[in-house]
């Protein structure tokens, strides 16, 4: 009988020990919980860089934009769609087939209209407020992009409905977005600064809209961080330390845009390239970079890039008016760099990179009297240089397993007079291992 009162004892401190240990779990859990709620639907500062980018673009690219140099057109526009769309049909079509996104359907629905609405109805207003001419002379509607526009606010919202499932979703989100400022820009629709201010109005609208519809719902439209991850410990210590990972670059490289032909050009029979200027706009940049942390604030990367420009041959002789034509050029670089934690989840960062850059060659055409492409004038020669540099790195972490940041770099090529000294100001989107 003694042994078995003491047993049951036992027993009751045993289940009284493991019931305060389920509380205190229980505590934590909701008190993680709350916090991510809480920054769930604070205004997100994803992305915020993005429009700031296309207004100065803007200014900068008027005298660009209005030389007398036209681009072909090309009848490219309604294919650009199926890629600038594809994020925000991938968020419904998960949703369709059950998969669990931060949002109920009734926050998804309301967020999800708004965002459109505040996309199209500023773009298309600023498309009628601005009326400028797109490079192939098409019609007047080239600022700001409508396919940048969707293809942003499509990403966004995918990253912000499914990026906790996966790292990668946001990535390819962003990709995707990336991608179609990219054909717009290929395909002669838009000029540099109507992509970026797409981007821009893209994001904010998108975040905007989940702000103003959190002011509405409150927290009921949003679904619980720890049951949908089933890894609630990983959202209590979001590690930026060692947080080697993947990383996606989209942004701009830029330099002084005016370079006398003479220094790089080799002009064509008949032509006489004297006082010639090759103008060149800011570029679009966009490329992976694979990180590893050998400490916990030092790391290594490896970084694959590819820029595109817009080109146009300036000569004194007016009769001349030569076809404008884009610069391709690829980047591989190495790079050692160091971060420090300037807040919980900020972190600063250095570092240096070493590598190569290759670029295609190009020929530039007289515009003949019928609008047809005309005989050649001037010639770029494909090079490969050795290329160093250094730049700043800054990373906020979006959740446990990614982040977004802004990088500056500043890349001198050498052995050339052509595009030599760079800036590359660009968006990144980390996958962390």
């Amino acid at each position: 009988m003694k042994r078995l009162l003491l047993a049951l004892l036992l027993t009751g401190f045993a289940s009284a020990g493991r019931c305060q240990d389920s509380l205190a779990l229980l505590l934590q859990q909701l008190v993680v919980e709350d916090s991510l709620v809480r920054n769930e639907m604070r205004f997100s500062r994803d992305g915020i860089f993005m429009p700031i980018r296309g207004i100065i673009q803007t200014f900068t690219h008027r005298n660009f934009n209005r030389m007398p140099a036209p681009y072909r057109e090309n009848n490219h526009r309604w294919e650009d769609y199926g890629l600038a769309l594809s994020p925000l049909a991938a968020t419904w079509a998960m949703k369709a087939f059950g998969v669990k996104s931060r949002s109920t359907t009734q926050r998804m629905l309301v967020a999800n209209a708004m965002a459109t609405g505040l996309t199209i109805g500023l773009t298309q207003t600023l498309k009628w407020s601005v009326n400028a001419e797109r490079p192939d002379g098409s019609n007047n509607n080239s600022f700001p992009s409508m396919h940048a526009s969707l293809a942003y606010m499509g990403a966004t919202i995918l990253s912000r409905e499914y990026g906790h499932i996966s790292p990668w979703i946001t990535v390819g989100g962003y990709a995707a977005a990336t991608g179609t400022q990219m054909l717009r820009i290929g395909h002669n629709a838009h000029w540099m600064n109507d992509i970026f201010m797409g981007a821009g109005i893209g994001v904010v609208s998108t975040h905007l809209a989940y702000f103003l519809t959190d002011r509405i719902i409150g927290r009921k439209g949003i679904n619980p961080f720890l049951n949908a991850d089933g890894n609630w410990e990983a959202w209590v210590k979001p590690r930026l330390e060692e947080a080697s990972g993947i990383r996606l670059i989209s942004g701009t490289e830029t330099s002084g845009r005016s370079l006398s032909a003479a220094d790089f050009a080799q002009a064509e029979e008949g032509f006489d390239m004297t006082g010639a200027t090759i103008r060149s706009s800011a570029s679009i940049t966009t490329g992976v970079e694979a990180e590893w942390f050998i400490t916990d604030q030092c790391y290594l990367s490896a970084i694959a890039r590819y820029t595109m420009s817009q080109a146009k041959l300036e000569v004194p002789e007016y009769a001349i008016t030569a076809w404008g034509e884009h610069i391709h050029l690829y980047h591989g670089n190495i790079a050692a760099g160091w971060t420090y934690p300037i807040m919980k989840d900020i972190h600063v960062g250095i570092r240096t990179l070493w590598g190569v850059r290759y670029n295609e060659g190009v020929t530039f055409h007289r515009v003949s009297e019928n609008r047809q492409v005309g005989e050649p004038l001037l010639h770029i020669k494909p090079q490969l240089r050795p290329v160093g540099g250094t730049g700043i790195v800054i990373d906020m972490l979006q959740s446990h397993n990614q982040t977004v940041g802004f990088n500056i770099d500043y890349l001198h090529t050498f052995n050339t007079h052509f595009l030599a000294n760079r800036w590359v100001i660009s968006s990144t989107w980390k996958a962390q291992f």
